[in-house]
This record gives C-alpha cells, structure tokens and sequence, in this order.
C-alpha cells in the first residue's frame, strides 16, 4: 500500500492540476474580448491507481488513487461553424464589393438630376423641335448646338468615369492578390510552428485561432478549400490546385490579359497558369453565370470591373452610335440656312469620342434644318424629324426609343444596385448569426470564468490543508516518536 508520502504526492498533483486550471482561466478572462480567441479549459482525469491488476498481480480490492493529472488543455470550437462562416463570408465580401461598385455607377451617371443624360437629352430634343418652328433663328440654332454639347459632354463624361473605375478596380485586383499571397504565407508559417508543437505533445490552441481567422479571412477574398491534416498543418487549395502546403506556398500573380483590354488576369507565379475557381477562369470575358460561381472581394471585384461595368459601356455606347448614326443621317442629305450640306452633325465612335462637328461648331448656319436649298430660310422639315426620332423606335431591334432605352437601363442599374444591398445585408445578417452561434461555444463567459476560479481555489485550499495535515503527521513519525524514557 501507499505510504504516507504517497498522500503527499496526491495533494501535490491536486495542487499543480488546480495551478494550471487557474492559469488557464486567467488566460480565458485576459482574452474575454480578444477577436478569434476560443475558450481553453484544463481536462482533469485521475491519476493511475496502486496496485494495477497485471498478468502478474491479481486484481486487489481497495485500489488507492494516486491523485489527479491534466490530460490536455482543450480548445472549444466548432469546425463546422467555421467552415460554414467561412462559405458565408465568401459571398458577404462579394456581394459588398459588387454593392460598392453599383453604387459608385449610380454616382457616375447621377441620376435623376438637371446634369444628367436623361435630362440633356429631353433638351438635345426639344431644341431640335423648337428649331423646326423658327429654322433662321440665330438663338435657336445656338440651343441647339449648346443642348447637343452638353448632350455628348455628359455622355462622354459619365462613359470616362466608368472606365477610370474600371482601373481603379483591375488596381484593386493586384492589391487583393497580394493580400492573398501575404496570408497564405502566414498561414504556411503558422502550420510549421503548430506542426512542432503538436508533435512534442502539445496543444497549440492560441496558434490555431490565429490560423482560423487568417482562414477565414482568406475566404472572403476568394474560393478556398481548407482541410487540416494528421500533423496539425492545413492545406489550402484553390480551383483544384494547393494554395498552402504545410509551410510552403505557390503565389498568385497578375499580367496583362491581351483579350480584355490589357487588364489584369490572375496567374499562378510558378506556372503562367490562369488561376481558376469553381471552374471560371480568373480573366476577361467572365461569363453571365460566373456571378455564381464566384465570390470574395477578389471575384466581386472581377464581377464588377468585366460584367457590371462593361455592361454600362456599351448601354452608352449604343446610345451614342444610335444618335451619331441617325441624326447624321438626316443631316447629311439636308441643308443648312446658308444652303450648304453634306455636313455630319455629331462626330466620333462611341460614347468615348462622341461630340458636336467642329464645322457645325464653327457656324450654325451648317445646321441642317431644312429639306431642300429652294426652302432656305423658312422650311424647318428636317429638324422636325430629327425632333421626332425621340419617339422613334431605333434600338432592340427597332423596339425601343433612345430615351426608353436609357431610362430602362437605369431602372435596370438601380434594380442591380437593390439587389445587390438587399444580398449583402441578408449575407452580413447570416454570418453575425453564425459567428453568435460560435461564439456561444468557443466564447468566454466571465460568469462562468468566475465560478470555475472559485471551484479551483478552493480545491487548491483544500488540497493545501491535506498537505498541512500529511506534514503533520510526518513531523510526529520523524520527530515525535522514541522518545519513551528520555
């Protein structure tokens, strides 16, 4: 059986157990606020008994404790939540880039407003019908070259700020690739470290929360997959390629995409490969269904600057080609007040170039109001059907007016923006649910810190007093006993 300092030995595992559990809380409540961190709690198990029943000893009655042991420092946290907040997060941080983004076209083309192109065009038009009435007015002619420059000023400019946003995002993309390389490699320095201590038999909990939000924080910059292995290190891939590999990392790059324009494509660095995710290219010409497929600030970014933008360029594209093309038409073959013709009325190629002719600039008798020289001054004919193409149904395929066609693209542009707002809050709503729910797990209560402290102190007290007691009974054996006589 167990001697009396076998009762010593037990009080002092009690005590060492207690010590740990108390610094463990004491850890707890220092990191009750820290962003990440998970509860941690010391697992007690008791210690081996005396007198083990073996092939050599029979089992014995009376099996004596031997006190009590920390079996390891557990770590609360739900792997499934973090995967599902991290599959969350994917697409909270894209539909806000894309919300941004929509936003930020909504500011561009600043509508409904007194500058906008709506407004301007209504103008360009009624001051093409008010010519009709009176062809030889000099200060009619001058309307109508004023509404047509502020026409083609506010196409021009609104298509110049979509396309410098356009650069600031392909701008975003190479930051937002850098910022995925520096995680991935914090993340390659971290399963080293975790690897090590793990194999000394270690729990590298603290470790593991950093990692788990350098995850999660990679998640809302595009598409991982993320599985722990056997060593305690994670491996990272993406679109079927490793990302991450215990402490090594395959980078990503950018290059210009010669197929769109010179903006940036996604490209892994050891390899020139285009990267893919869910099966979409990351380069030009995004397909309609990569919206879904794709996700993180990174594939909102790219949703952004090759779909939703692109989209809104050529909607001003189209309109600016459908009035160069229809209005010069009837201005060509007409004549001015001053019997000229053959003059174009607006010059360029699109949205980006389209202006008033310098001719026409230069003298407003160009302007082509009438049908033939012998009508000279008074016949307005010509600029009553170029007044009229504002009903006339020039674009769909000959179904939509230009004024319908750019009123419906902005309802459309305003419906994109809502819907975009509406997912986000809905995403955002969705991953605070869950990050509440982990946090109901791996979360610190100080309540419950508190009454856990107090169960250990007083343990620790009462373990201290056996020790008292055992010291006691030490000191009678050793230095009160054989002293009969003296």
């Amino acid at each position: 059986m167990l001697s009396t300092f076998g009762s010593l030995n037990t009080a002092l595992t009690t005590l060492q157990a207690m010590q740990k559990s108390i610094q463990t809380t004491s850890h707890n409540v220092a990191n009750a606020a820290t962003p990440g961190y998970s509860r941690q709690q010391a697992t007690l198990v008791s210690g081996t008994p005396y007198t083990v029943p073996s092939t050599n000893r029979y089992n014995t009655f009376g099996q004596v404790g031997t006190g009590v042991n920390v079996e390891k420092m557990q770590r609360f946290r739900s792997a499934f939540l973090d995967s599902q907040i991290r599959n969350e997060t994917l697409r909270e941080k894209g539909w806000e880039v894309r919300q941004d983004a929509l936003q930020q076209i909504e500011v561009s083309f600043n509508e409904p407003s007194d500058t906008g192109i709506n407004s301007r065009l209504s103008a360009f038009w009624a001051s093409w019908n008010n010519l009709a009435t009176t062809p030889d007015s000099a200060a009619t002619r001058g309307t109508v070259v004023e509404s047509a420059a502020d026409l083609t000023a506010a196409l021009r400019d609104t298509y110049r700020q979509l396309e410098d946003f356009q650069t600031e995002l392909d701008d975003q993309v190479a930051i937002q690739v850098e910022s995925i390389n520096d995680i991935a490699h914090r993340i390659a320095d971290l399963n080293s470290t975790i690897r090590d201590v793990q194999g000394l038999g270690q729990q590298p909990n603290d470790l593991r929360d950093e990692r788990d939000q350098l995850l999660t924080e990679l998640a809302g910059y595009i598409n991982i997959d993320a599985h722990e292995g056997e060593t305690g290190s994670v491996m990272v891939s993406l679109g079927g390629k490793l990302l991450v590999m215990d402490h090594e990392v395959s980078e990503l790059a950018v290059e210009p995409d010669a197929g769109n324009g010179t903006l940036n494509r996604v490209i892994w660095a050891d390899t020139g490969a285009v990267v893919q995710v869910a099966g979409v290219p990351l380069e030009g010409g995004l397909s309609s269904v990569a919206p879904d497929r794709l996700g993180g600030q990174l594939g909102g970014t790219l949703i952004a600057r090759d779909l939703i933008i692109p989209d809104k360029m050529a909607m001003l594209d189209d309109m600016a080609n459908t009035l160069i093309s229809s209005v010069n038409n009837l201005h060509q073959s007409s004549f001015g007040l001053d019997g000229s013709t053959g003059w174009d009325f607006f010059t360029g190629t699109g949205a980006r170039d389209i202006d008033v002719s310098s001719d026409i600039k230069a003298d407003h008798n160009r302007i082509a109001a009438s049908a033939s020289a012998a009508g000279v001054p008074g016949d307005g004919s010509v600029a009553l059907e170029i007044a009229r193409l504002e009903n006339a149904a020039l674009l769909n395929s000959g179904t939509t007016t230009i004024t319908d066609y750019y009123r419906a693209n902005i309802a459309k542009l305003g419906q994109e923006a809502q819907q975009a707002n509406v997912m986000f809050t809905n995403q955002e709503l969705l991953v605070q649910h869950l990050e509440n729910r982990q946090e109901e797990i791996a979360g610190v209560s100080l309540d419950e810190e508190t009454v856990n402290l107090l169960q250990y102190q007083r343990t620790y007290q009462a373990a201290a007093r056996v020790m008292t007691v055992v010291d006691e009974m030490l000191d009678k054996v050793i230095n009160g006993m054989g002293l009969v006589g003296r």
